[in-house]
């Protein structure tokens, strides 16, 4: 009896390792399709970067569930949200990895990126971006909530507590003039008198601004600014006892201590479910959610079209048919400009944490 035990068990380790290798050589043998990752790794934004990178983490793993008719590769690299390092990061991915497609972070990025992959013929997908010029031409795409979703949200807010005397900070960077621009815009619109203030990135220097800002006479400081610079402004409101309500648009979910701005409201894209939440903040080990979803998308977006494409140089038509997609964010839709829009939300930080405010 043990010996015809001992001679099943042998039998059945053999025909384990013989699909084991059959499984293996079938995946060898499938087409290769190179997703590179362009990545704020270090630096200024490298809370955001790595929580990203756990994003491709978690994608890599859910594919290998997938029946699926190629094999994935992702080539990760950290631009370090520098323009040069972008540079030298997109030579690397296009000359020396030879990738088939390009997932990036931010507008700033993004605009370094989407003349190279139109060049060159490759997919290109920001995950945050919100100046729309990221998405021109045929090859290059954003998933990200657009600027005048988020704008039209904050400035209901703002007709709804009938503030006026805005005071807008604005970093001179893309993305925050192209969320500057549009708010003036709309301000304006609805009669609401503002005033701006731009500041050079990681600019320190803002005493003679922020002892003046008072005699304007604010209802609403509206920070567009990114660290060092959001952490100098927010710390001396502190210290003068600020009264005057403080808002921003995506820009307070780069804090990684949120208790510096306890009960301050926010404008903020579109983010994970409860379900979602658990998953990637569990992963990630932080509780900071900022665009891992959209970088999650872009990659399973990718993967649909490569997968539906009768060849890689087909998979950008197939892409462009995707019309509407179930995201980890919700629902989305592509425009005629090649932009996956979602829908703006409303944040209140409670207890160190942000919450959705129910409208």
């Amino acid at each position: 009896m043990k010996k015809l035990l001992l001679s099943l068990c042998m039998i059945l380790a053999l025909v384990a390792c013989k699909d084991e290798k059959k499984q293996t050589a079938q995946a060898q043998n499938k087409p290769v399709v190179k997703i590179g990752v362009s990545l704020p790794l270090t630096g200024d934004m490298s809370n955001i970067g790595t929580v990203l990178k756990g994003s491709v983490d978690i994608a890599n793993q859910d594919l290998t569930k997938r029946n699926l008719r190629n094999q994935y590769q992702f080539i990760i690299e950290d631009n370090a949200f520098d323009l040069k390092r972008v540079a030298l990061v997109n030579q690397k991915l296009l000359n020396v990895d030879k990738v088939d497609a390009i997932i990036d972070f931010a507008s700033k990025i993004g605009l370094a990126t989407s003349p190279i992959a139109e060049q060159n013929k490759i997919l290109h997908i920001s995950s945050c971006a919100s100046d729309p010029k990221v998405a021109e031409g045929k090859y290059n795409f954003i998933h990200w909530t657009q600027t005048p979703s988020e704008v039209k949200k904050l400035v209901e807010k703002i007709v709804n507590e009938k503030l006026d005397n805005i005071v807008i900070f604005t970093a001179v960077d893309q993305a925050t003039l192209e969320i500057s621009r549009n708010l003036q815009h709309l301000l304006q619109m609805n009669g609401i008198n503002f005033k701006e203030i731009k500041t050079n990135p990681k600019e320190l220097d803002l005493n003679l601004v922020l002892n003046n800002i008072s005699s304007y006479n604010p209802g609403l400081y509206v920070l567009l600014e990114y660290s060092p610079t959001l952490d100098v402004i927010l710390k001396r409101l502190e210290e003068n006892q600020n009264t005057v309500p403080v808002t921003s648009i995506e820009t307070f979910s780069f804090l990684d201590d949120k208790k510096v701005i306890e009960g301050f409201w926010f404008v903020d894209a579109a983010e994970l479910n409860d379900d979602n939440y658990k998953k990637f903040t569990s992963y990630n080990k932080s509780e900071n959610i900022f665009a891992v979803g959209n970088t999650y998308d872009a990659i399973m977006l990718l993967v649909d079209a490569f997968e539906k494409a009768e060849t890689k140089e087909k998979a950008v038509e197939k892409l462009s048919e995707i019309k509407t997609y179930q995201g980890v964010v919700g629902q989305l839709y592509q425009d005629d400009d090649g932009i996956f829009n979602s829908e703006a939300i409303l944040k209140k930080i409670v207890n160190g944490k942000p919450v959705n405010i129910k409208e």
